[in-house]
């Protein structure tokens, strides 16, 4: 059993559930690189490969740049009332921000900041 000090507190888990859209698609691009190696054994890559290839990198682009709405913004949550909590250490100033009328966190990543984990998501 793990120590509960070493478990992934929940706005751990939600940074990482925000960044897995990006995840998965950079292990597209992954498996699309490795079709081109195996392709040299079938007298080289097809344009079919090269077009995987090219959908794979433009998902990465997509999920990079996606933003999603926390859904607890609808349960009446006002942005100017968030107060900042910590601060999640991914290295770009991003805060962990809670509602005080509802008590949800967020994760609040800084895009303009270069971070690639744009992707909010309530906890």
């Amino acid at each position: 059993m793990i120590p509960a000090e070493l478990e992934p507190t929940p706005v751990d888990l939600a940074a990482i559930d925000a960044e897995w859209p990006l995840i998965a698609a950079e292990l597209d691009v992954l498996d699309a690189e490795i079709s081109l190696f195996y392709a040299d054994d079938r007298g080289g890559p097809s344009p079919l490969d090269w077009r995987r290839l090219r959908r794979a990198e433009a998902r990465v682009t997509r999920a990079a740049t996606m933003v999603v709405r926390p859904p607890w913004h609808a349960d009446g949550c006002v942005s100017h009332r968030l107060a900042v909590v910590g601060r999640t250490g991914c290295g770009f100033g991003c805060e962990i921000v809670r509602c005080p009328g509802c008590g949800g966190e967020q994760v609040l990543h800084q895009t303009a900041d270069g971070c690639r984990a744009s992707l909010p998501r309530a906890v």
